[in-house]
């Protein structure tokens, strides 16, 4: 069930893209790195027909650093372009609105894990703009970049369990969701987007994959303690007491 919280943030969303509309293995050697950092890199720019509010991460101090930054500038190029090219047409069309991109980002390191989730919000033209998340999980020690059955003991088998908890609560809710939505969740082969947030794993469907729009983006959490006897137990170890991150506010709010 939605609760009122997850609606301001919704609301929130809406407000920014408002706003730019009316701006116009043990066993397996691998790699060790001993640290890690995170900064981001800001660009802001501001045009009659182009808003850009980016705050993007940029990782260091550990050897998959330099996989995960490409991953993310190749992703927030690709949501740039996108509102560029809107941006041009909304000119040769004589709009008076904006294109914009805005995006940001939050973490969760608990240990030698580290969640990293980026958060993007577009207006392109239409009626409202768009948001969503990306994720990436990863060991700074080992260098691992998790998929979401890579938390596992027993990989899809134990995540089966997740997909079943998710089953059962739309289920308990069927008029949040599409009538299509179990069969949306039983393609993902128990292997969902996700992140560590603290001592809970979080999967998440896109705007659109479950529900409406309204609906935003569905979440469901689940405590690390619920899931002991089915995470790998370095994951368990590493999250089982961390804190989790304050998403108030955020598209992330859950």
């Amino acid at each position: 069930m939605m609760k009122k919280s997850k609606i301001m943030a919704l609301a929130a969303v809406a407000m920014l893209v408002l706003s730019i509309m009316l701006g116009g293995c043990a066993d397996r050697e691998m790699p060790v790195s001993t640290s890690f950092a995170i900064e981001g890199s800001v660009t802001k720019e501001s045009s009659e027909h182009l808003e850009l509010d980016l705050n993007v991460p940029v990782l260091s101090g550990f050897d998959a650093a330099k996989t995960i930054n490409e991953m993310i500038r190749k992703n927030t190029e690709k949501a740039k372009k996108e509102v560029e090219d809107a941006a041009r047409y909304l000119g040769e069309d004589g709009s008076t609105m904006k294109a914009g991109l805005t995006v940001g980002y939050l973490y969760s390191k608990s240990g030698n894990i580290v969640s990293l989730w980026l958060m993007y919000a577009n207006y392109t033209g239409g009626a409202h703009g768009l948001y969503w998340v990306e994720p990436y999980t990863f060991n700074t020690t080992t260098n691992e970049i998790y998929r979401f059955t890579d938390l596992f003991r027993e990989g899809s088998a134990s995540a089966a369990f997740i997909t079943d908890q998710i089953l059962k609560k739309i289920q308990e809710n069927p008029d949040l969701y599409f009538t299509s939505a179990e069969e949306t969740v039983k393609k993902y082969h128990n292997d969902y987007f996700y992140f560590i947030n603290g001592n809970q794993v979080v999967v998440f469907f896109p705007l659109y994959d479950i529900a409406p729009y309204a609906g935003g983006i569905q979440f469901f959490v689940f405590p690390a303690e619920e899931l002991k006897d089915l995470l790998k137990p370095e994951i368990y170890s590493a999250i089982k007491d961390a804190k989790p991150v304050d998403t108030k506010g955020t598209i992330l709010e859950y």
